[in-house]
């Protein structure tokens, strides 16, 4: 790789992982003690960094040196299989949820299937302004409330709601309730909330 590939690599692996981070070129160069110009000149690819720099910013952004250098070979894929999700809350009559998958802001993404048993129900908390929640129910009859208002979904409902009120989850019939979630996140943030008399796993 000559000069020139190197600083075209350099660029774009600087952008990429510094917008994962949903952090701005003047928030980076705070954190790494650069200058914003010096920034915008190597994501731009005109500048060739010395070896100060490329450390300073492989540290900020949480990447390897390598890394760094490497020109990346195509948009990020990324496969867990089923022995991988994890289970993060579980109560003894069966209810739980678990996480498949997410991914790293700015365009933070989960992917949740939720089981939740007759007599039982998730309450969550508010999440960050423009979050929303998308549920498809598999089994059962899920009641939804969202900041006081309820309806019901049937197996094949579909439901999209803004999340920044508080909402919950209830089973609704004497079946359990299967349903997937996808959680798409407006800012930084967790998902609270607390399963009626649900226990956290152990570790």
């Amino acid at each position: 790789m000559d000069v020139e590939e190197l600083a075209d690599a350099i660029g774009e692996n600087v952008r990429r992982y510094r917008q994962a981070l949903g952090w701005s070129q003047d928030a980076l160069a705070q954190a790494c003690g650069l200058s914003k110009g010096t920034i915008v000149a190597i994501e731009q690819q005109r500048s060739n960094p010395s070896v100060a720099t490329l450390c300073a910013l492989s540290e900020s952004l949480g990447v390897g040196l390598q890394t760094l250098l490497e020109r990346p070979s195509g948009p990020m894929m990324k496969v867990r299989h089923p022995a991988d999700a994890v289970v993060l809350w579980s109560t003894p009559a069966g209810s739980r949820s678990t996480l498949l998958m997410g991914t790293d802001p700015p365009a933070a993404v989960e992917v949740w299937s939720w089981t939740i048993a007759p007599g039982e129900a998730f309450e969550g908390s508010a999440h960050p302004r423009g979050t929303t929640e998308t549920i498809h129910v598999h089994e059962g009859t899920v009641e939804v409330t969202v900041a006081g208002r309820s309806c019901t979904l049937e197996p094949g409902d579909v439901m999209v709601f803004e999340a920044h009120e508080p909402h919950g989850y209830a089973c609704a019939g004497e079946q359990p309730a299967a349903f997937a979630m996808w959680l798409v996140i407006g800012d930084e943030g967790e998902l609270p909330g607390t399963f009626s008399h649900a226990e956290p796993l152990d570790g």
